[in-house]
């Protein structure tokens, strides 16, 4: 598998775009926390309904590429959505068929595109989720960002 520079290729997204990734991110990590806490067991874990909905709506927003806010609709189109697709194929293969190459790469390709968003965008968008998304537990937006930050201060190391 060749590395590619993950960084520059986010970098090089416009502002509106990295905006755009900085809302999914979030969503996608929040939903993360969200299975892992319910598989756990753990005691902030939320309801098994609550849980399946967050999961429906954080699939859905990924496969779709599409996020419904409020009255509107933010859609990832051209290279940013080409990008996108091709992390999520590495942690397909990586994380769920278990490819170490895969996983490897993914990790870097996901700590490449979160550095790129940068952590007053991954706030931003929180607030944005806060506001226009009623889908999710807004308490859980919290614990996607906490996620981001240790993820993104264990991948510094």
């Amino acid at each position: 598998m060749k590395r590619r520079n993950w960084f520059s290729l986010f970098s090089q997204l416009p502002d509106a775009e990295l905006d755009k990734l900085a809302l999914l991110r979030l969503l996608e990590c929040s939903n993360g926390v969200i299975q892992h806490q319910f598989r756990d067991g753990h005691e902030d874990a939320l309801s098994p309904e609550e849980t399946r909905a967050a999961m429906s709506f954080s699939m859905r927003c990924i496969k779709s590429m599409e996020i419904p806010l409020g009255d509107e609709i933010i859609r990832f189109e051209g290279e940013t959505a080409d990008l996108f697709q091709e992390i999520r194929t590495l942690y397909v293969n990586g994380m769920k068929r278990n490819d170490p190459v895969a996983r490897e790469e993914f990790f870097l390709a996901s700590s490449a595109n979160l550095q790129a968003i940068g952590m007053p965008r991954l706030e931003q968008a929180k607030r944005r989720l806060f506001n226009d998304c009623y889908e999710l537990p807004v308490h859980t937006l919290d614990w996607g960002l906490d996620y981001i930050r240790g993820f993104l201060t264990s991948s510094r190391r």
